[in-house]
């Protein structure tokens, strides 16, 4: 055969091998690997084959013509894979999928992950095209990579061999085709036709159901919680307008001259007549917003906010007043008799009554009353200068005086009193005792820690001895009580007699003798007395100092 039969017979065989080669190249990346195997196989014989002797002659006739054909060679390519894809598309579009989506939910039903080749029935796997499965797409490679194998395998045999003189790389070519087929969006499992199994979609469907039930639940528990709230609300502002549940105790103040309404309602509330400004503000504008008149006014909580406004709107007379002062250490007796010498109150004992009744101060919750006490609130009448109504209430009364006491025994002294573990009771009983026992406001701090320093030895010192118990009998105790209650408060407030601290304070101390007991000078102090003529205190730490004290102040 001469060198120009063997170029034409090569030329007529490299056209058929290229038919081949497109349809190999439309297989998955697993078939065409195979083909490679197969096709290095085939090589490795061709190399002992009596066409070894014109390899380098076909090989530059190979070089020549695809240099020349090149771009129709890729042409024809792309049309022929285009063509597959449109035929794989049409055996899928003609696919019946009734039956298989049956199988598939039965396979769905007994919880499979993934639909296998075990899961599905002879039936189904005969409607599934040859195009989908595995197995042909391996058959079909295995048939096409063996028309004309012998071209083939010298074509590319040769090719191969040539790759430095052409600079042509099947591999790599390859390696390009597989990169542009896998962009192709062409199906090819079967699991790509899997639906949602029942079960699932029942799951789904329930979870459905379940969230809006849960949401329908909260939406309704807010609502209620809302309506609840609003309905408290509702319930709380209509007892705070008529009064309902509050106090009859008549109150009487001063509104100022030129006091606007949001002055007058700091008022009102300071007074403990109304807690709410705004309702307040409100009831004003249903009474088309009365002109309210200073001066004196006698209100109670229990009247409501109308009847406040009405009582307002009316013009008032000025009513008398009278400002009295209070010493430290007067006794409540005493107070009541000075309020009945200035006509604030006709009879001390019905102030007495009114004043040893809670009125809702928050100190108030801080006092443990003993039963035993003669006075309740003896001690909490604090000393000071007040301007009272004549002809004033009890209740009136002392509610000013309270007042007064919350606002000088602040929350400061209230940490002091918590740190030296002292009750409010305690406090005012140490320093109702100071008060009367101290000759000045210097000489407190240390009478304080004489009687705190015998309280912290009660084995050793299990008595105050305090003169100034001993006078609280004689001075209220004795003056009010019948004989038999003398005997029995004897024992209970005299410190020469009882151990420890008396029942209650003995009388109601300044602010100077509260402090002293909050802050003690630090000494080791058990005993003190007073030179009754010159005022001098002399304090000791033994009897025998003490008594060497006694001599001095003229006490013996």
């Amino acid at each position: 055969m001469d060198e120009k039969d063997i170029t034409f017979g090569e030329t007529n065989n490299s056209s058929d091998d290229n038919k081949a080669q497109n349809e190999a190249f439309d297989l998955s990346f697993s078939d065409k690997t195979a083909i490679s195997e197969s096709r290095a196989e085939r090589e490795d014989d061709l190399i002992t084959d009596s066409y070894s002797d014109s390899v380098e002659d076909t090989a530059e006739s190979l070089d020549g013509y695809e240099s020349e054909h090149q771009d129709e060679i890729i042409e024809v390519e792309e049309a022929e894979a285009e063509e597959y894809e449109n035929e794989v598309s049409e055996e899928l579009e003609g696919f019946d999928t009734d039956d298989t989506v049956e199988t598939l939910d039965a396979v769905s039903d007994s919880d499979a992950e993934e639909v296998t080749d075990e899961d599905l029935s002879e039936e189904y796997m005969d409607d599934v095209p040859a195009v989908i499965s595995e197995e042909g797409y391996e058959d079909d490679a295995d048939d096409k990579a063996s028309d004309e194998p012998g071209d083939i395998d010298n074509e590319y045999g040769e090719a191969e061999d040539s790759d430095e003189s052409d600079g042509y790389n099947d591999e790599e070519y390859d390696e390009d085709y597989d990169d542009e087929y896998e962009e192709e969006d062409v199906p090819r499992k079967r699991n790509q036709f899997r639906r949602p199994s029942k079960k699932k979609k029942h799951k789904r469907a329930q979870s459905k159901v379940n969230n809006s039930i849960f949401g329908g639940l909260i939406l309704v528990s807010i609502i209620l919680t809302v309506s609840i709230i609003l309905a408290i609300t509702g319930v709380k502002l209509g007892f705070e307008y008529l009064g309902a549940g509050k106090s009859e105790e008549d109150v009487t103040f001063n509104i100022p001259q030129d006091a606007n309404p949001d002055q007058i309602a700091d008022i009102l509330i300071a007074n403990d007549i109304i807690e709410n400004k705004t309702l307040f503000k409100l009831a004003m504008k249903m009474q088309h917003s009365p002109t309210l008149f200073p001066g004196d006014v006698t209100l109670n909580p229990a009247m409501g906010y109308a009847k406040v406004i009405e009582t307002l709107s009316v013009q008032r007379d000025v009513r008398q007043t009278v400002k009295i002062t209070f010493k430290e250490g007067i006794t409540l007796l005493e107070a009541a008799k000075l309020l009945k010498e200035n006509k604030v109150c006709e009879n001390e004992q019905d102030f007495i009554f009114n004043f040893n009744k809670l009125q809702d101060f928050p100190f108030e919750t801080m006092i443990n009353t003993n039963a035993d006490t003669f006075y309740k609130m003896e001690g909490y009448f604090f000393p000071d200068t007040y301007e009272f109504y004549i002809g004033d209430t009890g209740y009136n009364i002392t509610r000013v005086i309270r007042s007064n006491f919350a606002n000088k025994f602040d929350s400061s002294m209230q940490q002091k009193m918590k740190a030296r573990n002292l009750t409010l009771d305690q406090v005012m009983i140490l320093a109702s005792m100071v008060q009367w026992e101290a000759n000045s406001a210097a000489d407190m701090p240390k009478v304080a820690s004489v009687f705190l320093n015998r309280l912290a030895q009660p084995d050793r010192y299990p008595k105050l001895q305090s003169d100034a118990t001993g006078n609280y009998l004689t001075k209220v105790i004795n003056v009010v009580g019948d004989s038999a209650s003398k005997e029995h408060y004897k024992e209970l407030y005299d410190t020469y007699i009882c151990d420890g601290l008396p029942v209650g304070p003995v009388c109601n101390p300044g602010l100077d003798a509260i402090k002293a007991v909050l802050d003690p000078a630090n000494t080791n102090y058990y005993y003190f007395c007073n030179d009754l003529r010159t005022g001098e205190s002399f304090f000791a730490e033994t009897y025998e100092e003490h008594e060497k004290n006694l001599v001095k102040a003229g006490l013996k």
